[in-house]
């Protein structure tokens, strides 16, 4: 078996490369494995080395060391091989993939991570490829395509730039006139915002889907309407913690007037208004008139730390 590590040496606010490279070798000598280590050289070189991997036909183990953007190139970049098992080593600014599962301290353990567990995932597929957490869009995705901006400015880093990013988007025209359809569900209307939800967390730390599975074949998604914006702010830092829906689903009082919740295998939106819809998957920004998202069972094979799997709030499935 080959176990391979993609750093991203500019994810984050230093270069990952000069610390993990180190600690790589240091628990590859400690547990006898084997590894590779390459650093990528420009946008979309982790998604190229990691299919050429997969195609390879060997049983592989690809470690994405940078933020949500590395992973997802990975899983592009795999998606399809079964020989292909796909980790994180969070090294960005969100990390948002590995906020399903713990902190990302729990996966910047190396020894552990080469001790890895394999996991069935789902996985979404989009009209902008494939993605593992949350396919959004609107202010959502509105606020992604902003936050480099705002991750320049010190002490800006995370959920910080997030809701700086947000902040400067209500400013703006966010809302589009949308026609939704999806298994049993047929609606059009204005929206502010919406997410299309494989995990819980996006944009740095905010849990959108609280209750989402990893593993049981649905999307959650989460629709907003415009929401006057001097009760924005305070509906936001609910949102943050998830606190819009219970645990049997139930959309909690003050964001009834203006959310729609409901599960969902696909999903197909069109744009009926004249401006292309900013979406955003797993951080990467894209404009769209017409999106399509549906859930491929169990197409991913992730690699968790032992002590993430036991503790694990996503994965229904784990150890089957």
């Amino acid at each position: 078996m080959q176990t391979v590590f993609f750093i991203n040496p500019t994810a984050g606010s230093k270069n990952a490369a000069e610390e993990l490279v180190p600690k790589i070798r240091a628990a590859a000598k400690n547990t006898g494995v084997p590894v590779e280590i390459h650093q990528t050289a420009y946008a979309g070189q982790a998604r190229e080395m990691a299919q050429k991997y997969a195609a390879g036909g060997q049983k592989v183990h690809l470690f994405a060391c940078g933020g949500d953007g590395t992973l997802n190139e990975v899983l592009q970049g795999t998606a399809g091989y079964a020989n292909a098992a796909v980790g994180c080593v969070p090294c960005g600014s969100g990390n948002d993939y590995v906020r399903n599962f713990g902190t990302a301290a729990d996966f910047l353990d190396i020894e552990a991570q080469l001790a890895a567990q394999e996991v069935q995932s789902d996985l979404i597929r989009s009209t902008q490829g494939y993605g593992i957490d949350i396919f959004a869009a609107g202010i959502d995705a509105q606020v992604a395509n902003g936050i480099p901006k705002w991750r320049r400015v010190p002490f800006c880093g995370g959920s910080t730039a997030y809701t700086l990013s947000i902040l400067e988007a209500v400013c703006s025209s966010f809302q589009h006139r949308l026609r939704i359809r999806a298994d049993r569900i047929d609606i059009e209307g204005t929206f502010m915002m919406l997410a299309v939800c494989n995990g819980q967390q996006y944009g740095g730390g905010y849990c959108a889907a609280p209750n989402a599975r990893m593993d049981d074949g649905l999307l959650d998604v989460v629709l907003l309407k415009p929401v006057p914006r001097i009760r924005l702010p305070g509906l936001l830092g609910a949102y943050k913690k998830g606190a819009h829906l219970l645990p049997d689903d139930t959309i909690t009082q003050p964001f009834a007037p203006y959310m729609t919740f409901f599960r969902t295998k696909s999903i197909d939106i069109r744009v009926l208004d004249s401006r292309p819809l900013i979406t955003t998957l797993d951080g990467e920004c894209s404009p769209q008139r017409h999106i399509h998202a549906e859930a491929v069972p169990r197409a991913a094979t992730l690699l968790l730390p032992p002590g993430v799997c036991t503790a694990n709030r996503v994965l229904q499935n784990i150890g089957e």
